[in-house]
């Protein structure tokens, strides 16, 4: 066997095993996979998402920078629980526990600094099109956000209350990370994203073959805190 078809095989095992991440309450740690997966197949994408994570008595804190955007300029929606979705978006899907959930808390933001609340119930666990999501009104939420845009990059922030994350607090959770961005130039002002114009990219990948989709929970990471 090569060397190269070893490397192949091995990358190809480690797409199907769940991320995990260990934090330490009140430090920074950082996602060492800087390139996220693209949801469809597991391979590594060419736009850097540099990801850090926090953890303290009242919020779950991610701070995030999406680089290699060419088209950030392009996004249109300003207003909150719109759907933010059709274009670039950074999203966060999170629940309690160790278990894969049926039940979680799918959060986005998009370069405008405007965000998307939903409770997401979905309990076939992606194997059935029966995902059903209860909106959360954002001030009601208690989400800290923040968004900024430079020349072809994007950052931001987020403050996630524990008591937003459905089930009990906990010092384990399943997450999972998510970057939409467009590979192509929009070509009307209210575009919408589909597989001909954009990347649908996560931390862990969704493996969901031809079509991306994110609402995978058994491919969601796992978070521990100590």
């Amino acid at each position: 066997m090569t060397l190269l078809l070893l490397f192949i095989l091995i990358s190809g095992m480690n797409n199907n095993i769940n991320k995990e991440i260990r934090i330490v309450k009140n430090q920074w740690v950082d996602l060492e996979d800087v390139h996220f997966l693209h949801a469809t197949d597991g391979k590594a994408a060419d736009y850097p998402t540099v990801v850090k994570i926090k953890a303290d008595e009242t919020y779950l804190h991610v701070s995030f920078a999406c680089s290699k955007d060419e088209f950030v300029d392009q996004n249109t929606y300003l207003i909150h629980n719109q759907p933010l979705y059709n274009q670039e978006v950074f999203e966060v899907f999170i629940a309690s526990g160790q278990e894969d959930p049926d039940h979680y808390l799918e959060l986005e933001i998009n370069p405008n600094n405007a965000i998307w609340v939903g409770q997401i119930h979905n309990p076939s666990r992606g194997d059935k099109s029966d995902i059903k999501a209860e909106m959360v009104e954002p001030q009601a939420s208690k989400i800290v956000h923040s968004a900024s845009k430079t020349k072809k990059a994007w950052s931001g922030s987020l403050s996630i209350p524990w008591a937003l994350i459905p089930g009990e607090k906990s010092l384990d959770y399943r997450i999972n990370f998510y970057r939409i961005v467009a590979t192509k130039a929009p070509t009307v002002k209210n575009w919408t994203c589909s597989t001909d114009n954009c990347a649908f990219l996560c931390w862990n990948s969704t493996l969901s073959g031809k079509t991306p989709a994110f609402h995978r929970p058994r491919r969601f990471g796992k978070l521990s805190i100590e």
